[in-house]
């Protein structure tokens, strides 16, 4: 069995990558893990990949193995996604392609838009256009968030809806833009495919085996880091404002769950389209006292959407001319949930409850919030 993954220095692509190496050993799969990666500053991309092999957070069962074994596994292609050469191809026939690669970017700033959509959909139309005539099986890691703004139950099928869906940020859009090209192209050429979509996430959650712990800290994590270091100041804490829809959630799910979902369903071919979600998402109004609990800040009020908005204070303007701004949609956003049925019956949900959450928060703010350097 050969599988290509991209993104295998990433947050999520690290752990697919882990799950992959655990696959072949476990099961004495004859495979290999074909990675496309880059060198980055002055490490090269085997010492990227080698150094998550042999970090403190990965999983105990490969170090016992060693890089001397797990590298009879491993081929690195040292290379920008979009410069993979031709020659490329001999080595690919007949593999399972896995693109976890991406720009996760929420910004709402106009100024923005084009680089998100291109970093997102310029690669995956360059692989799948170049590359589909090798290739055994085209697997797309999305976002459940290319959904856009909806309410009622979600479903796993985002492509069949009768309808357009509105999108908060280019990000979105550029993911389901790619999904959609990924979906018409691989039918036109009658090429499996996948799409598969985790929500927001998460620290890891499904052993006690570095528990909580995430590489880069994104989304909900960036509002805590925000007002854990302004709750250190020395000032007194000035009041800010939060526009939520009072009935709305965010939907995390842990790293590792969807690692080992993606690892268990990319041979199936009954699913074409999945969202790897929580059953239930957290109330946002909720999940804000949680954090602010956690990293000590007080002094804030929850408030109805307003269009005349005017900051009354310095940490105020702050927040919301970093990351406010960009969260500011999902704060407001109509409430859904998503039908996990699906999901479920293929590796039971983790449950993500208050004292979890406050447990994810209180492993950032331990550990400061600071992003792991691949």
């Amino acid at each position: 069995m050969k599988i290509i993954l991209t993104g295998a220095t990433g947050v999520l692509g690290s752990q697919i990558m882990y799950e992959i190496l655990e696959l072949f050993i476990k099961e004495s799969i004859d495979g290999k893990l074909i990675l496309i990666s880059r060198s980055k500053k002055k490490r090269t991309a085997l010492n990227r990949i080698n150094n998550l092999l042999t970090s403190t957070y990965a999983p105990q069962f490969l170090k016992d193995i060693g890089t001397t074994k797990l590298d009879e596994y491993i081929e690195i292609v040292d290379t920008d996604l979009d410069s993979v050469k031709e020659s490329f191809s001999n080595k690919i026939d007949g593999a399972y392609f896995i693109h976890s690669a991406g720009y996760v970017n929420l910004s709402t700033d106009e100024e923005h838009r084009d680089k998100i959509f291109e970093e997102n959909t310029k690669i995956t139309k360059f692989i799948l256009n170049n590359f589909h005539h090798f290739i055994k099986k085209f697997i797309y890691i999305g976002t459940a968030f290319s959904s856009g703004e909806r309410s009622g139950i979600v479903d796993n099928d985002f492509h069949n809806l009768g309808f357009v869906p509105k999108h908060r940020n280019a990000y979105e859009n550029a993911k389901f833009h790619s999904e959609k090209f990924v979906a018409q192209r691989c039918k036109t050429l009658g090429l499996p495919y996948q799409i598969l979509r985790p929500s927001v996430i998460c620290g890891k959650m499904l052993s006690d085996e570095n528990k909580y712990f995430i590489s880069k800290y994104m989304v909900f994590y960036l509002l805590a880091k925000f007002f854990y270091f302004a709750a250190q100041r020395k000032t007194e804490q000035e009041n800010v404002r939060f526009a939520i829809n009072k009935k709305t959630g965010l939907n995390i799910i842990p790293v590792d769950y969807v690692a080992k979902v993606i690892v268990s369903v990319f041979r199936r071919d009954d699913i074409q389209q999945l969202n790897i979600v929580s059953h239930k998402s957290l109330n946002l109004v909720k999940g804000l006292e949680l954090i602010m609990k956690e990293v000590g800040y007080n002094n804030y009020t929850i408030i109805e959407d307003t269009p005349d908005f005017e900051y009354q204070n310095t940490t105020e303007k702050l927040y919301y001319e970093s990351i406010g701004k960009h969260l500011k949609p999902y704060l407001v956003s109509s409430a859904k949930q998503y039908n996990t049925s699906l999901l479920n019956s293929i590796l039971e949900i983790p449950v993500l409850d208050d004292e979890t959450f406050t447990q994810l928060i209180r492993y950032a703010k331990l550990h400061k919030f600071k992003d792991v350097e691949v």
